[in-house]
């Protein structure tokens, strides 16, 4: 069996940030919208409020970061799931082959099959895996070797049997 593909990934902020807006544009894309709809009522009634009533510090501060969350959620998801990454696994080296993919960290190896996967993601940096709800994968494309980002994106949708989504963006 003749691997495909090769990539090598750090999980640092980027790399789970992206993960976090997959996550957020695939399973999670109506709640994700609800969300941001109720949080930016809430800001622009609390600005209403603040100019009607006067200057509220307490108010206006909590104005302030719910705009703050809502404009960088993806990035301080990513900041969390560091907090939470397990030592060991902060470097993967995945292989691709025709009917699996093997990821490698210093805790282990783990073999997936690609019928595991929810959706294919990418954004300007990394291919994206989502496989429930608040799992996700990165794949730098960066490193990527075996071929060029071109050929993956084919190789993947051949062996998922799903077109892979934008994701790049803030919103």
């Amino acid at each position: 069996m003749e691997k495909e593909f090769t990539f090598e990934t750090d999980y640092d902020i980027s790399a789970l940030s992206a993960m976090a807006r997959a996550l957020r544009k695939t399973v999670r894309k109506k709640q994700s919208r609800r969300s941001r709809i109720f949080g930016w009522t809430v800001a622009v009634l609390g600005i209403l409020t603040t100019a009607a009533l006067g200057i509220n510090v307490v108010t206006l501060t909590a104005i302030v970061i719910l705009v703050l969350f809502l404009l960088f959620e993806d990035r301080m998801n990513g900041y969390m799931a560091k907090k939470r990454v397990l030592p060991g696994t902060e470097h993967c080296r995945c292989q691709f082959y025709q009917d699996k993919f093997l990821s490698v960290t210093k805790v282990g190896k783990t073999e997936f099959r690609y019928d595991r996967i929810k959706y294919v993601a990418e954004d300007q940096r990394y291919f994206l895996f989502v496989l429930s709800n608040s799992h996700a994968q990165a794949y730098d494309k960066k490193r990527l070797t075996g071929g060029d980002a071109g050929e993956f994106r084919s190789f993947i949708e051949d062996r998922t049997g799903l077109k892979v989504i934008p994701v790049s963006g803030r919103f």
